[in-house]
């Protein structure tokens, strides 16, 4: 078989078992921009309805986190919040009053998982892009916050699919649309009312010159194990295209969740 071609049928097969239902991608470009008619949803705790697109205007009133809004529309121009340019939107509320929020008070998506409302934003500080995930406590939010290796992804949520001690997870789900670009994601895991990303898993691949793909198996997946979470990491790269000479590795650990917690570690497992 072609090197080419054998790669290219690996990478389906790996793609195709870790596939998840279509979700809406998020992404940094303007093209993410939220839309005229879209219900949006706030993310900070008093965040200010202004009467006008800057910082310096009347507010009209002062929103709880959780709290949609309707865009009708954005400015031109941005505003630099949590390190990134956002533009502020013109938003419906409470399908009367009219007035404008900057873009980064405004979370991505709300997700709920075992009747808690989520809720997602970006933010950065210095180089490094993290995704932050609120939900609301006590009258107040709750964050966590995990590092991003690509900012275009899509979130999905599953139950505990077999973990003991789980109440469900997120799965942070990158679109790799170019070689080399990270298109793995990040499990985030719910636990007695916590949040906790857990694990990032690298998918890398430059067709038929080399892949690099890990995942987990669940107990509740085709080929899982009761009680245990299999790590699975393989690798492949050409040698010689003229004779089709190429390498290929795999790699299986089993894991545990124990008191919140992956053992062994994941980060030093994935490091190996």
């Amino acid at each position: 078989m072609n090197t080419k071609v054998l790669f290219t049928a690996l990478t389906f097969l790996i793609t195709s078992s870790f596939t998840i239902a279509q979700n809406k991608y998020h992404c940094l470009d303007e093209s993410c921009a939220f839309k005229p008619g879209q219900q949006v949803y706030v993310f900070g705790n008093d965040v200010k309805l202004r009467s006008k697109p800057s910082a310096e205007s009347e507010v009209l009133d002062l929103l709880k986190i959780g709290e949609s809004v309707v865009i009708v529309g954005k400015t031109a121009f941005s505003w630099p919040y949590n390190g990134f340019d956002s533009f502020f939107y013109e938003v419906r509320y409470n399908n009367e009053s009219t007035g404008y929020i900057l873009g980064g008070l405004l979370a991505l998506e709300r997700i709920k998982l075992n009747g808690i409302n989520y809720y997602f934003a970006y933010s950065k500080r210095h180089k490094k892009t993290f995704l932050n995930i609120r939900h609301v406590e006590n009258g107040d939010y709750v964050e966590v916050k995990t590092p991003l290796s690509n900012t275009t992804f899509s979130i999905t949520t599953y139950d505990d699919k077999g973990v003991p001690g789980l109440d469900g997870m997120f799965y942070i789900d990158y679109l790799s649309e170019a070689c080399g670009v990270d298109g793995g994601g990040i499990y985030v895991f719910a636990h007695n009312g916590l949040l906790t990303p857990t694990a990032s898993l690298t998918k890398v691949s430059d067709a038929g010159v080399y892949f690099h793909h890990e995942r987990f198996i669940f107990p509740a997946d085709s080929g899982g194990l009761e009680d245990k979470i299999l790590f699975k990491k393989e690798a492949g790269e050409m040698l010689d295209e003229a004779t089709n000479w190429t390498k290929t590795s795999v790699e299986i650990r089993e894991l545990s969740w124990i008191d919140g917690q992956l053992v062994p570690e994941f980060e030093e497992i994935s490091a190996h």
